[in-house]
């Protein structure tokens, strides 16, 4: 039940990421198409003059940071669809929400017919790491140590879900008792 929760949880997480960094004809460049938007549920209530928007960090190399591998197949967010679903072989699993799961990797598209994109990578094994080092199993100060503060949190139902927004993208580490147990990668490439 635990793991259904936790995929809505970074399924909604994704959704408001794709909408929120969607592109219309009308769009211009400027500094709002950087923008990110986050919902009044996934930011601790801040109030008073010491409000702040969540931290956001620019990545150095948006592929290698939006990568996790297994030791023997590594996908980024930023690879060509087709591509990870060939690195990936053919799967008749799907999850409640759609995503197809894999062994170590469950994918999440969006878009319909040839036009879908990879929009969210996620995993719940201990045999993927991302590009810093940390697995699911690790310590949330592994995570800190790693990452640094989280761009904000969201605590439900006896987990702790730390999110790290860098470049347009979401970094999610999902945390029971102080210890990882899943890690997404969301898209919001904008």
């Amino acid at each position: 039940m635990k793991k259904k929760l936790e995929a809505v949880l970074l399924s909604a997480v994704v959704c408001f990421s794709i909408v929120g960094c969607s592109k219309t004809g009308s769009d211009t460049n400027s500094d709002a198409e950087n923008a990110e938007v986050v919902s009044d549920d996934q930011v601790e209530d801040e109030t008073g003059d010491n409000a702040s928007a969540p931290v956001t960090y620019e990545s150095t190399d948006e592929r290698a940071d939006t990568t996790l591998s297994n030791g023997t197949i590594e996908i980024s967010l930023y690879d060509d669809t087709d591509e990870v679903l060939a690195k990936l072989g053919e799967t008749d699993k799907e999850d409640e929400f759609g995503n197809l799961v894999y062994d170590d990797f469950t994918i999440q598209l969006f878009g319909e017919g040839d036009n879908k994109e990879l929009s969210g990578i996620f995993t719940y094994s201990k045999n993927v790491k991302t590009s810093k080092g940390i697995s699911v199993g690790d310590s949330y100060d592994d995570v800190k140590a790693a990452y640094g503060t989280p761009s904000f949190e969201s605590d439900d139902a006896g987990y702790t879900t730390a999110n790290y927004i860098i470049s347009g993208f979401t970094l999610g580490f999902t945390i029971e008792n102080d210890v990882v147990t899943s890690i997404s990668f969301t898209a919001g490439k904008g």
